[in-house]
C-alpha cells in the first residue's frame, strides 16, 4: 500500500513539473520575433538604420494632398519625421502598418504620402502615412509599425521595429485632413 501511493505522489509531480515546464516554454516563433523599439509622440526613436519622430496623428473623414487628390472614409493620418541613420543604400520606409486589435492596415500609396519614401542618412524628410480603415475600427488602441525592410517588403530584422501605441478613443475626428508634402524637416 505504501509503494502505490508512493507511485501516485510520483506521478503527480511528474505532471505538475512537465505542466510547469510547458508553461514556461516560449512559443516556437519566439526566436524570430521582433523586440521593437516602443516609441512616443514627439519624441525620436532609432533602430539599426531608421530614425523616427512622429510629430502628430489624425482622424478624418476625408484626406486630401497638395496636388489635389482627395479621398472619402475613415483615416488615420500619421505626421512623422524619418532618417537613416547608417546608410542610405536600401534605406526606404517600407514598413508602414497599423495594428487595430487582431487586423492589419498597411499605409496607402495613393495620393502624395510617406510611404515608401526613400530615407537620407542624418538628414530628416517629413511627410504623412495614411491608414484607410472601416469604421468600426476607430475604438481601442492601435500600434504603428515602422521600419526598414531587410531584403523582402515586408520584413524587417529583429531590432529594426518601432512602435508606437495610439488610444484611438482619445482622438477627434476631423471633417478634413491636409497630408503633408513630402520634404525636408523642418
Amino acid at each position: 500500500m505504501k509503494q502505490r501511493i508512493l507511485v501516485w505522489a510520483l506521478t503527480l509531480v511528474l505532471l505538475a513539473g512537465a505542466w510547469g515546464v510547458s508553461k514556461a516554454t516560449l512559443p516556437d516563433d519566439a526566436s524570430t520575433a521582433a523586440f521593437p523599439t516602443v516609441a512616443a509622440l514627439d519624441e525620436p526613436a532609432s533602430v539599426r538604420n531608421l530614425e523616427v519622430t512622429v510629430t502628430d496623428v489624425h482622424v478624418a473623414s476625408r484626406v486630401t494632398d497638395a496636388d489635389g487628390w482627395s479621398a472619402e472614409g475613415t483615416w488615420v493620418v500619421v505626421d512623422l519625421e524619418a532618417a537613416s541613420v547608417v546608410t542610405q543604400e536600401a534605406a526606404i520606409l517600407g514598413l508602414a502598418e497599423l495594428v487595430v486589435g487582431d487586423r492589419t492596415f498597411s499605409a496607402t500609396d495613393r495620393g502624395t504620402t510617406f510611404a515608401k519614401q526613400r530615407l537620407v542618412t542624418g538628414v530628416a524628410r517629413a511627410g504623412s502615412l495614411a491608414f484607410e480603415l472601416p469604421a468600426d475600427a476607430l475604438v481601442g488602441t492601435a500600434t504603428l509599425r515602422l521600419g526598414v525592410p531587410n531584403g523582402s517588403p515586408n520584413e524587417v530584422l529583429l531590432d529594426g521595429l518601432i512602435e508606437l501605441p495610439i488610444v484611438l478613443d482619445d482622438l477627434p475626428v476631423e471633417v478634413e485632413v491636409l497630408l503633408d508634402e513630402n520634404g525636408w524637416a523642418r
